[in-house]
């Protein structure tokens, strides 16, 4: 060992031990939607493969320990965050685990800013390490992250500069390296992969080191988004759908209001050198103290020349997850309209009833109000929802025969939801009109009811939280509802009580109109139409019996979704120009469930009917619904 490895551990031991625990990124609680997490790139996104080669240079283990990310350490990045955030523990690819980025990594030509005796580990090659671990094929559950191409930049400037290159061939190099990545892209998607994240190239030219000359600035500026455009068109061109993270706009809003970010300084860098290791700063020899100001780490935007601080990280990280989680909390808009339309379909049942009472020709008017709560608990990929629903409806019916009632009922439905978490909230208002009927023989008995309705949403708002700032983006979906209601049964007479079999059927085609979000600069996003389908059976009991002019009843159905279509959500960010969409799995709730309503209705004067029902829905995990109803008619 050399003089200076020999002193280097007591000196680090003695002034850096001192060092912070990692940030912690807020966990929402939320179970995730992907098997695991597994990241290719570079520095931005390496989990600390650097060890062996930090040890292999005379640290001592527990500076070790605290050392080898690029930005502000210990504080993670934002590959380490987004695992974390969907479940998964995050380690480097050396370390047994899934994130294979390495600090200076090119897509797929070997780099000089490989530390001496390390492996040199291109994109390409880290794909390659992945699929030799699974045997070739890409999990399809998981979730892939590509972030690359600024080591291209690098490099190929550092060329430029020496005059080994051409501006032209500069240029080239550069858009060869995107397209490269664009192969790789193609490699694990045609391995299996289906959802997979590439971040597109910050603005390279507004980082510290290129900041500083307008003209240096400008030219590297260019290259970064033409680095982006030749990638994402490119990924476009060829149908390969990624889920497109504009870090270039993301980064640039922050910088148009650091001081809403909590950044003071976005020009200058956290970092202090490292001596005697480096005497300028580098972030992989950034620990609290060699941080120019005390907090660095939260108020600079900058780590070194090139490197996000760990606050920076953070924001990046919430930016990808609000990408993916919008998506998929958006599926439950379509949900909704299955519940306003039961709560219309139960205002008709006693309408009908008190129809039936009526002589042949003479018709019946009623009134009814339902309300309900319906709540899903966290999970799926989604932060859950609660609402609240209520129904009025107005219909009429008229006794065509002994056997057959026929009617028509309009009603207007309301629901006020909230995402869990307090990720935002949504309001519906559906106008409703149906046609409904009624056969009766003898015991046998039947209802059929067909509605149409248009579903506007109203207060539609999704939060997006980076860092201290909430985003708010706001929508005005709009959608319709096509839906059916069936019974038949048989009841069975027994003294005052008639009891039988009863079988449902409950059809409904929902759309959601696509529709764009506005108010969250590169957080908003185009969510496509949106087509729910749904076919419930029931298979059940019903009872009633009179007394006295009133008639208590229930049924209790054992009710099975018959459509199991597996449904996604489609979304693009409106901040990129090349119109990249990506599809991600909508909410599925379970299939099957126990439905009880019980009421009792009657006559309170000789052409007044009133009716009174409650109902729950068990058995159906993560849902809670039940509510009451109540129902006014009068025979003329």
């Amino acid at each position: 060992m050399t003089p200076k490895k020999r002193l280097l551990p007591a000196l680090l031991l003695s002034v850096f031990l001192g060092a912070a625990a990692p940030a912690v990124h807020a966990q929402q609680g939320k179970p995730g939607p992907f098997s695991n997490v597994v990241v290719f790139g570079d520095s931005l996104s390496d989990a600390r493969y650097f060890p062996p080669f930090l040890t292999s240079i005379g640290l001592p283990a527990p500076v070790v320990a605290t050392l080898g990310r690029f930005t502000t350490n210990p504080g993670p990045v934002w590959s380490e965050l987004v695992s974390q955030y969907y479940g998964v523990t995050p380690a480097a690819s050396n370390a047994n685990g899934n994130i294979f980025a390495q600090g200076g990594a090119r897509v797929a030509l070997p780099s000089a800013s490989t530390p001496q005796g390390s492996a040199q580990r291109p994109v390409s090659t880290q794909v390659d390490e992945y699929l030799a671990r699974t045997g070739g094929a890409a999990d399809p559950n998981a979730l892939f992250a590509v972030w690359a191409g600024a080591n291209d930049i690098f490099q190929n400037l550092a060329a430029f500069s020496a005059g080994a290159i051409t501006q032209a061939q500069l240029q080239t190099n550069v858009l060869a390296a995107a397209t490269a990545e664009i192969g790789q892209v193609a490699r694990l998607q045609a391995a299996g992969a289906r959802y997979i994240v590439v971040f597109g190239l910050p603005d390279i030219g507004a980082t510290p080191q290129f900041a500083g000359s307008a003209a240096t600035a400008g030219a590297v500026t260019a290259l970064s988004g033409g680095y982006n455009t030749t990638l994402f068109s490119g990924l476009a061109a060829a149908g390969i759908k990624v889920i497109p993270v504009d870090a270039f706009s993301l980064l640039a809003e922050i910088r148009a209001n650091p001081a809403a970010y909590g950044f003071t300084n976005i020009t200058g860098i956290a970092c202090g050198p490292f001596p005697p290791i480096t005497t300028t700063p580098s972030s992989q020899f950034c620990l609290p103290a060699n941080y120019v100001a005390p907090n660095a780490d939260q108020t600079y935007l900058f780590a070194d020349g090139v490197h996000p601080t760990s606050a920076a990280q953070a924001i990046v990280a919430q930016f990808v997850e609000s990408l993916i989680d919008g998506p998929i909390q958006y599926s439950l808009l379509a949900e909704a309209p299955l519940r306003t339309r039961a709560s219309f379909n139960r205002t008709l049942n006693d309408g009908l009833l008190s129809g039936r009472r009526a002589e042949v020709g003479k018709f019946t008017v009623f009134a009814a109000a339902d309300g309900a709560d319906f709540d899903v608990d966290a999970g799926g990929g989604t932060f859950g929802l609660n609402s609240n629903l209520s129904t009025l409806a107005v219909g009429v019916t008229m006794r065509a025969s002994e056997s057959v009632t026929l009617g028509a009922a309009y009603g207007r439905s309301r629901l006020a939801a909230s995402f869990g978490s307090e990720k935002g909230n949504f309001r519906t208002y559906e106008n409703a009109i149906a046609l409904f009927g009624s056969l009766q023989l003898g015991g046998f008995y039947g209802t059929g009811v067909v509605s149409l309705a248009d579903i506007e949403f109203n207060d539609t708002q999704r939060k997006i939280v980076l860092g201290p700032v909430t985003r708010v983006a706001t929508s005005k979906p709009e959608g319709s509802n096509v839906a059916s209601f069936f019974t038949a049964g048989y009841d069975f007479t027994v003294g005052h009580a008639r009891i039988g079999p009863v079988v449902t059927l409950t059809t409904a085609n929902v759309d959601v109109n696509q529709f764009d979000e506005s108010g969250a600069g590169a957080a908003n996003l185009r969510i496509g139409k949106q087509k729910l389908r749904s076919e419930v059976w029931g298979l059940g009991v019903s009872a009633s019996a009179t007394f006295g002019g009133w008639t208590p009843w229930v049924r209790v159905t054992a009710d099975k979704e018959r459509r199991d279509d597996t449904r996604f959500v489609t979304a693009s960010p409106l901040s990129m120009a090349t119109g990249n969409s990506y599809d991600l799995p909508a909410y599925s709730s379970d299939k099957n469930f126990v439905t009880a309503v019980a009421g009792i209705n009657g006559l309170v004067a000789s052409n007044v009917a009133v009716g009174l029902a409650v109902f729950t829905v068990s058995g159906r995990s993560g849902i809670h619904e039940d509510g009451v109803l109540g129902t006014v008619s009068v025979k003329f």
